[in-house]
């Protein structure tokens, strides 16, 4: 919870740093929304200090958008997306330690993943379909996002870390 409080609070200073200093409010924002709509659902890890999670946002955003400046949308980054939204549909959801689930939340959880990544992978291909290709990057780098988020918190399961 304390992870979509910050999200939801960090959203406007994002959109509105990156519009003066990066001038990419739009694509910040199909990133992040996307992102937030899969991770409430699919877990995953979480920093275990509100500060080190604005910091870790902070620096995964910007790098992230800087990053898809220079990358083309095509068959590679795609196939990553699928692979993502793939990966989504069969770990989620992820227990944390601050969010423990119950089996009736765990099914609630990944019918709500599951519908969430159909419904983005849809509006992703209307807007390929559109023409509208340069957003898709972004939208689809939000579910690739909550994807590495979950394969963190299982390689710490995993290995024993928290």
């Amino acid at each position: 919870m304390q992870f979509i409080v910050c999200f939801r609070s960090y959203i406007l200073s994002v959109c509105f740093g990156y519009r003066a200093f990066l001038q990419m409010p739009i694509e910040a924002v199909a990133m992040i929304m996307p992102f937030i709509a899969v991770r409430k659902f699919s877990g995953g890890y979480h920093a275990d200090r509100f500060y080190k999670c604005l910091i870790i946002s902070s620096i995964v955003i910007v790098t992230m958008l800087q990053i898809l400046k220079y990358i083309n949308n095509n068959m590679f980054f795609n196939v990553i997306y699928i692979g993502s939204s793939i990966l989504l549909m069969i770990f989620s959801p992820i227990d944390s330690a601050n969010k423990r689930l119950d089996n009736d939340d765990k099914r609630f959880c990944k019918k709500i993943t599951i519908l969430i990544v159909v419904v983005l992978f849809i509006i992703v291909e209307l807007h390929w379909i559109a023409g509208y290709r340069y957003y898709t990057k972004f939208i689809e780098s939000g579910v690739m996002l909550a994807e590495i988020l979950q394969l963190v918190a299982i390689f710490n399961l995993k290995y024993g870390r928290k």
